[in-house]
């Protein structure tokens, strides 16, 4: 099975659309009014959106290091390490702003869609990790590998990534 950045990148954007969609929706149920539940929808919709770009970058980063020598990829994901921090804060001070001048936000509803993010990253884990046993188990002589093929398996990762972007 191919485990490219791509890939593990697009299925956790789709979880974390998942999730937002069915908080978002599952919000009317707890208000139970549409006026109290548009802005918190509208706070999900920031930080899922927020949460996709964090994705994209955390995946360009992610590329751009796998290139460089060990301190400069070191100093290349810290920096979009802090890229990333700023932009959260940014958003957060926004719809703080907004929260207060007029509710157009729901600044509740940004901080639980900005969770979404960890959610999808531990479900991530996971489904890699199943991935990963289920190709292991199921190895092409029909019979259990060695947890040495399942740990070149993992290191094959990184070189299927570098293969991927040279096309």
């Amino acid at each position: 099975m191919e485990y490219s950045i791509d890939a593990v990148a697009n299925k956790m954007i789709t979880v974390i659309v998942c999730l937002c969609l069915l908080i978002a929706g599952g919000s009317y149920l707890f208000f139970r009014s549409v006026e109290e539940t548009i802005p918190f929808a509208i706070g999900i919709a920031m930080a899922c959106v927020l949460n996709c770009a964090k994705v994209y970058l955390m995946k360009k980063a992610v590329i751009n290091a796998t290139t460089k020598e060990a301190n400069a990829a070191q100093l290349h994901l810290q920096s979009t390490y802090f890229l990333r921090l700023i932009l959260t804060v940014i958003i957060l001070f926004a719809a703080g702003y907004f929260h207060a001048n007029g509710g157009y936000i729901n600044l509740f509803g940004v901080v639980i869609g900005l969770l979404t993010f960890h959610v999808a990253s531990y479900s991530m884990r996971y489904f890699l990790r199943e991935q990963i046993i289920d190709d292991v188990i199921t190895s092409k002589d029909g019979g259990i590998s060695s947890a040495e093929d399942a740990i070149n398996e993992i290191k094959n990762l990184s070189s299927n990534t570098d293969e991927n972007n040279n096309k």
